[in-house]
């Protein structure tokens, strides 16, 4: 064992003990090493040991018999198990490792001669029992000194590097804390000198001697290059990656490991000191199948994600409609720039960094999805939504769709700015264009063809044409008219996908897919907020625009159609005088479904916004300006909600970094 004065001088509970004492008790310790994922303690267990921690990390897990929740945390200099001998109690947690683990340990006996007769240890043992309940009262819990990311990929795939640094990068811009990139590359020697020392068990006072060893890598992130010898075990592996850790945790809340692809003993050793591993594939990547009944599954020792780089020959372009796999794409100005993480970063909205962005937010547990509901006209008033959450900064990393929504979803996924669509809307809102979808079928169950409809907005999506070409993950949302049930599509073609989702019953034609026979999404589930989670959204905005009916309100349609009744002789006949017209009777009923049922559906969301639209009809796209304005005004209202959400996302990421 290692010099125990310069171990324990770290250690606030042994500055009670002078260098004698220290002598006079060392041959009473045993050391320990753990692995990730082991158990030290169980809650319930008899305590008959008092633990120290010198190196690594460990989580305090307790359970009231029902869930169990993450405590604490602990790492060098940490201790625990002495409740349970100053009390003669059983343990009242369990202890696991996460990552390699260095700890010594004192029995029962040995504990009771060394501190049950200093007053000033059990005086420091009392303070710090009473931080512990004041944290856990507060529901305060202490995270991992540091989230650890390990990138890499097998020989010949291409994309680990590019995807390592800007996930630094963007890590650093998200919290502000300072992140650590880690380049391992393989060597035929190893380390060396104080890089050696850096990697070894040896005990390190001051992590700062390490300075000239880290270079700047950009704002925010520092570099570090550790070469590694072809020639040894995972376990070796693990083992450095771990010392590193530990001696530099202090100074960086976030490591991403840069792995190279050989040699392949460095994957097996992934799961030993990472906590997420991120890996190039150039596939999709099936989910692991549950274990079958009566067998016990291992344990998850870490988080993977994928991604699947269209630079690589073999990889094919997949649907968008999922937050993960992460597909970086063949961004042209990516692939013709050298400092590719820089343009990634100070371009967060271009093709090649939303898979990215969206990756670092999903590290964080951070992602973002945005719920659009349906809404014929009063669907104008999302663009207004999106303009708000652009200028506050709150970037969208996945969309679903309903109706009116589905089509703008499509267009904002496929690229389209939120400035262009609303040119785009304000042009076709103008009355002059009012009929311009109109055209009317004997042959279709519906009033409309719906022909049309597509030809005015297939032009918003330019090439985009499936829901492979699209640069973030999106879902349109329509309704099976034979068996009841919500679609949510999220392959084929765009265009289809909008069309079914808009189809409102008795007025557009129903839209045939395969075996199912689909209508408008709003029949049954107008705001689709559970789509967005499923789809993988970490905090859910659901924006459901339709209003409840406003008596008195009526359309330039429906006045037109009640005048030119009046000089109908059979409505005088059958005495229909004052009846609203079939369109208005689909609409209104529409209407009154799709708000509260909206409303009930947008409950799982973590944010609601309910622009002010009363006073609207579902016709007037002629005021697309003013529908646009009032979902402004609804989204600048709820602003405050969306960042106080979104801030307790971050808010344990943003600590570390204060």
């Amino acid at each position: 064992m290692a010099d125990w004065h310069e171990i324990l001088a770290t250690i606030p509970i042994f500055s009670f003990l002078g260098r004698a004492d220290i002598d006079a008790v060392k041959d009473l310790f045993v050391e320990e090493v753990q692995q990730k994922g082991d158990v030290i303690c169980r809650q319930g267990d008899e305590g008959d040991k008092f633990y120290i921690v010198l190196d690594g990390e460990l989580e305090v897990l307790a359970s009231d018999g029902q869930q169990q929740r993450l405590a604490a945390t602990l790492k060098r200099g940490d201790f625990f198990g002495e409740m349970a001998l100053l009390q003669g109690g059983k343990r009242t947690a369990t202890v696991q490792a996460t990552r390699r683990v260095r700890l010594v340990w004192l029995d029962r006996t040995s504990f009771n001669s060394l501190f049950l007769k200093n007053p000033r240890a059990l005086e420091y043992f009392t303070r710090v029992l009473c931080k512990r309940l004041a944290a856990t009262s507060k529901g305060e819990v202490a995270r991992g000194s540091t989230l650890t990311i390990a990138v890499g990929a097998k020989p010949g795939l291409k994309g680990k590097t590019i995807v390592a640094s800007s996930l630094a990068g963007i890590l650093h811009d998200i919290t502000g804390a300072d992140v650590l990139l880690v380049r391992v590359h393989p060597s035929e020697v190893g380390a060396e000198g104080d890089v050696a020392t850096l990697l070894s068990d040896a005990p390190v006072l001051d992590p700062l001697v390490f300075a000239h060893l880290v270079k700047e890598e950009g704002k925010g992130v520092a570099a570090v290059d550790i070469p590694a010898r072809i020639d040894r075990t995972a376990a070796f592996y693990s083992v450095q990656a771990s010392n590193l850790i530990s001696k530099l945790s202090d100074l960086f809340p976030f490591m991403v490991f840069d792995l190279a692809a050989e040699p392949l003993a460095l994957f097996d050793a992934i799961p030993e000191f990472s906590d997420i591993f991120v890996e190039i594939v150039d596939a999709p990547v099936a989910a692991p199948k549950p274990p079958a009944p009566g067998t016990e599954q291992a344990p998850v020792t870490s988080k993977r994600y994928h991604v699947i780089n269209l630079f690589n020959s073999k990889s094919r372009p997949i649907s968008i409609s999922h937050c993960e796999p992460f597909v970086l794409p063949k961004d042209a100005a990516l692939g013709s720039l050298s400092h590719g993480t820089s343009y990634i970063r100070s371009n967060p909205t271009t093709a090649a960094a939303l898979p990215l962005q969206r990756l670092a937010r999903k590290v964080l547990g951070a992602t973002v999805g945005v719920a659009l509901g349906g809404g014929a006209a009063f669907g104008i008033a999302h663009l207004g939504v999106l303009k708000v959450l652009e200028r506050h900064g709150v970037y969208i990393d996945l969309l679903a769709g309903c109706s009116q929504g589905s089509i703008i979803g499509v267009g904002y996924a496929a690229g389209v700015g939120t400035g262009e669509m609303i040119e785009m809307a304000l042009s076709l809102g103008k009355k002059a264009n009012s009929l311009l979808a109109v055209d009317l079928t004997l042959t279709k169950p519906g009033i409309l063809a719906g022909n049309r409809f597509i030809n005015i907005f297939a032009p918003l999506l330019g090439n985009k044409t499936t829901f492979e070409d699209l640069v973030m993950p999106c879902r349109t949302v329509a309704t099976d008219i034979q068996s009841g049930e919500r679609v949510a599509i999220g392959t084929g073609s765009l265009t289809a996908a909008f069309r079914a989702s808009a189809s409102v019953p008795m007025v557009f034609a129903p839209v045939k897919r395969g075996e199912r026979v689909l209508v408008d999404g709003g029949v049954t589930d107008p705001v689709p907020a559970e789509v967005v989670n499923g789809m993988g959204a970490d905090l859910c905005i659901a924006v459901n625009v339709v209003p409840p009916l406003k008596l008195g309100v009526e359309n330039v349609l429906s006045r037109s159609i009640r005048q030119m009744s009046r000089f109908n002789p059979m409505t005088w006949i059958e005495d229909t005088q004052g009846l609203p017209n079939m369109f208005d009777i689909i609409m209104n009923s529409m209407q009154i479904l799709q708000y509260e049922l909206g409303n009930f559906k947008a409950i799982s969301a973590d944010v609601l916004i309910n622009p002010e639209l009363s006073d609207f009809t579902w016709v007037e796209y002629y005021r697309s300006d003013e529908l646009i304005q009032r979902g402004e005004e609804a989204a600048e209202r709820a602003m405050p909600a969306i960042q106080r959400a979104l801030g307790q996302k971050l808010a344990p990421w943003m600590k570390r970094a204060s």
